[in-house]
């Protein structure tokens, strides 16, 4: 029997391991923290349920379908209510819903006239012959306008990462966009043939969550490890030879793993921390400067004749030309059942990111003061609100700046000089919990395919 060791417990970590165990590989997961699942964290408080990192994942394969199945959580499994289809952009101070089809968008006040011109100019628009890596902002300014980028691009994209389009690279963070220009020459274009060429009853991706929140799902895949996973833990030392040895201390006990592969699933800047032997400090040498911005939430309850919106929508996004101190609003209660008590709702508010970072880092009580003002303006919040819970990351989203694919060719270099390491996690394949999910099975599948014998 092959034996692997994992180190880190995110959502890439536990499906690499789980997924192993499952093929028959002797395995064994290491964390330093006193529980597993990372940034994902559900609280219920107080007749509230709050998710301190992801609120949701996107089942976007017949496989990760059939993988929460195999976990047993498909009763568990919620999908969103018919509200979450609406979304909001902030313009002006006031909440304009997204436009969701053709009709709505030439109705819609988020562009000017001007700016849905342009923005219907974009199949006639040629992609330039040896086009560097562009940024996101210089990607979506010279294919749908300036217009697009400030009211729409920006705010989504502060929505997702809680970074800059002008640092984004448009290749990796949002390989789909640059994808269809490449092969479409048109993001129109290869959007209307990519679902004129989807066969009937294929699958449809879904947003979903779990009746606990989201840490049901980091519950059943820690289940299926078993006293294979181990918290607490401190690595002392990780050596290379024909095969990889890890020590740890847990408890004041020293204990010693060997195993024929190494899956380092922890933070990209955390990496270096660990007692790697040299050789893989060197190829690694700056993986730690993939920037990760600090990002505060505040989830907070009120009485629901406290808020003046009607909040029938996933949340509303703010655009820096807004110029507010808050990146976005969720309304979980409004989306999810059993977020919130009889009569109450819940928002989740969202500070700091790439915008800005020094908001992120102000004492709490300043923080859910200025909130408190936001909310007043943006969903006529009034009154202090009954519940809050702060959740503060100083390490929150890796960005997938402009230059990216240099830190993804360093990690390919270390592992094949390195027979047997592979690094994973959300810096590499994508931040999303569904893609991560399914990263983490994929890993797992071409690491137990090597071993058949």
């Amino acid at each position: 029997m092959k034996s692997a060791l994992v180190i880190g417990t995110g959502v890439t970590g536990l499906a690499t391991a789980a997924t192993l165990k499952k093929a028959g590989v002797h395995v064994r997961v290491l964390e330093k923290a006193p529980r597993p699942g990372g940034a994902i964290q559900s609280v219920q408080r107080d007749g509230f349920l709050v998710e301190r990192g992801p609120h949701s994942l996107m089942v976007n394969s017949l496989n990760t379908a059939m993988l929460l199945g195999e976990l047993g959580l498909s009763d568990k499994l919620l999908l969103p209510n018919d509200a979450a289809k609406n979304r909001y952009l902030l313009k002006g101070g006031e909440m304009v819903p997204v436009p969701m089809g053709p009709g709505k968008f030439l109705k819609s006040p988020l562009l000017s006239c001007s700016g849905k011109f342009r923005l219907l100019r974009e199949p006639f628009i040629k992609r330039p012959c040896n086009l560097a890596e562009e940024s996101l902002a210089a990607f979506v300014e010279r294919r749908l306008g300036r217009e697009v980028l400030d009211q729409m691009a920006e705010p989504f994209v502060s929505g997702i990462y809680a970074g800059d389009p002008e640092r984004l690279s448009a290749r990796h963070a949002f390989p789909a966009l640059d994808k269809l220009e490449r092969e479409h020459g048109s993001l129109i274009k290869g959007a209307m043939k990519a679902g004129k060429s989807k066969p009937a009853g294929s699958f449809k991706p879904v947003m979903a969550s779990f009746q606990g929140g989201m840490h049901t799902l980091i519950e059943a895949l820690a289940a299926q490890l078993g006293q294979d996973l181990e918290c607490n833990c401190v690595i002392k030392s990780i050596t290379h030879g024909d095969r990889w040895t890890v020590t740890w201390e847990r408890d004041g006990e020293t204990r010693e793993y060997v195993a024929d592969e190494l899956i380092l699933a922890a933070p990209a800047f955390s990496l270096r921390k660990l007692p790697l032997p040299q050789s893989v400090l060197d190829s690694i040498y700056d993986l730690h400067e993939i920037p990760y911005p600090p990002v505060t939430s505040f989830s907070l309850g009120y009485r629901r004749e406290q808020i003046a919106h009607a909040l029938d929508g996933f949340g509303v996004l703010v655009p820096s030309v807004e110029n507010r101190r808050v990146l976005g609003v969720l309304f979980p209660s409004a989306f999810f059942p059993h977020r919130a008590p009889e009569d109450h709702v819940l928002l989740t508010a969202f500070l700091g990111g790439m915008r800005q970072p020094d908001v992120a880092q102000l004492p709490e009580a300043e923080q859910l003061a200025l909130l408190k003002g936001e909310l007043a303006d943006i969903v006529g919040a009034f009154g202090e609100p009954v519940f809050s819970e702060r959740s503060h990351w100083e390490r929150a989203i890796p960005q997938y700046q402009v230059g990216h694919g240099d830190f993804m060719a360093m990690c390919k270099k270390a592992e094949a000089t390195h027979p047997g390491l592979h690094l994973c996690g959300n810096y590499r394949g994508g931040i999303a919990v569904g893609q991560c999910l399914s990263n983490g099975v994929a890993l797992g599948r071409e690491i137990a395919a090597q071993q058949q014998p």
